[in-house]
């Protein structure tokens, strides 16, 4: 009688857990699809994700498909034309080469923190921002909008500055 007991234990666990597991799919649905980043896995990733704030510029944090990832989305405080945006963090992507970060560097505030940026002009109406001399490398594609380009940089500089500083604008 015993061992019949607990083979019925063993069998019952797994059913309590399938639920579970598919209840947490479940709420997957509405991610933004975001390509992950080579390091995006790195512990130093996590410590970046866990920091960001849940509001840049007026937009709302949502979930994204991809691991060292972050995304909002919304209408920007102070919008003009009412266009909703979405603006997408990927921990871990490759550094720059001094070549990409010929075009300049900006040091941006942010919340008591001080982050350095090499902003690129993706050509189709979109920027990206990749940090300089942080390791894991971090990057901020967002619309090229001056209010945001000012805006979300700052917004998420303390989160970023968790990054290992290997090196400043100079």
């Amino acid at each position: 009688m015993r061992s019949r007991l607990r083979s019925l234990r063993l069998t019952a666990a797994p059913l309590v857990v399938v639920p579970l597991v598919v209840a947490g799919l479940a709420g997957c649905s509405g991610s933004v699809g975001v390509e992950p980043a080579p390091d995006g896995a790195a512990p130093m990733c996590a410590q970046v994700y866990t920091a960001l704030p849940d509001s840049v510029a007026g937009l709302q944090r949502r979930p994204t498909t991809a691991q060292g990832a972050a995304a909002w989305s919304g209408v920007p405080s102070g919008s003009a034309d009412g266009q909703q945006v979405t603006v997408v963090l990927r921990c871990g992507v490759a550094q720059l080469t001094a070549l990409e970060t010929a075009g300049g560097c900006q040091q941006v505030e942010g919340d008591g923190a001080t982050v350095d940026w090499i902003p690129v002009d993706d050509g189709d109406g979109r920027t990206t921002w990749t940090t300089y001399g942080r390791v894991p490398a971090v990057s901020l594609q967002m619309p090229a909008d001056a209010d945001l380009t000012s805006a979300v940089p700052q917004s998420v500089a303390k989160a970023v500055s968790l990054a290992k500083k290997t090196a400043a604008c100079s």
